[in-house]
């Protein structure tokens, strides 16, 4: 596979080392000389010692060929810039973008990038995922957040409590997708009876975890 990674700093060179090993074929495109220097001597990879929203800077790494183009600069908007012109110059299929101000990721996705990636909000997750609200746990966040895999413990006090899923008027974008009750694993159906101590794992929407949680946990409970 080849990849592109505009930005030489600490991340673009931590990238490299990290991706070497899997054989991949790697080039560098960075605007600092002494850090392509170092890169090249260091890492023993192609590095082009330029901008990655230049055209012709993009030409001359080739990038026609690449799989995927990773841009990694301290620069949202150069960031953006720079996969948007892989995309729609070189028809590069897939690109991953650094975006340092968590408020951009939807502008990045909205405007091509395929994968845009906020340590900020990477943190922010990880966060959220470890918090439980007196029954009701986020266990993954999808599709850049917009999905959320649930872990709701059904208690004595639950409202769904010792009910069949088909008596229960759930959110029309969550899916019950297992029961865990001690050891057995229950694939759903409507007549499947919530029983106390039962795990319940859903897929939602992010908007509708609150909501969720007032049907299976109750209205008011933290």
């Amino acid at each position: 596979m080849y990849i592109v990674i505009a930005g030489g700093g600490k991340l673009g060179y931590y990238l490299v080392k990290t991706l070497l090993p899997y054989k991949h074929k790697i080039a560098i495109i960075e605007p600092l000389e002494d850090v392509c220097n170092k890169i090249a001597n260091e890492l023993n990879i192609p590095v082009v010692n330029g901008d990655g929203t230049d055209l012709e800077v993009l030409s001359e790494i080739e990038l026609q060929k690449c799989d995927i183009f990773i841009a990694v600069t301290g620069k949202d908007q150069d960031n953006l810039i720079a996969c948007q012109l892989a995309k729609r110059n070189f028809g590069v299929e897939r690109t991953i973008a650094r975006v340092n101000n968590p408020k951009n990721i939807e502008i990045f996705q909205k405007l091509g990038v395929d994968i845009p990636v906020s340590s900020t909000s990477i943190i922010a997750d990880l966060i959220e995922q470890e918090v439980d609200y007196s029954g009701i746990k986020t266990l993954l966040r999808l599709k850049t957040g917009k999905l959320v895999l649930n872990e709701i413990l059904i208690t004595d006090k639950s409202p769904v409590c010792d009910k069949a899923l088909k008596d229960i008027n759930i959110p029309k974008d969550c899916v019950v997708i297992s029961v865990i009750r001690d050891v057995e694993v229950i694939i759903p159906n409507g007549f499947t009876i919530l029983k106390e101590g039962d795990y319940i794992i859903t897929v939602s929407s992010s908007e509708d975890q609150a909501e969720l949680k007032d049907y299976f946990v109750g209205k008011g409970k933290q």
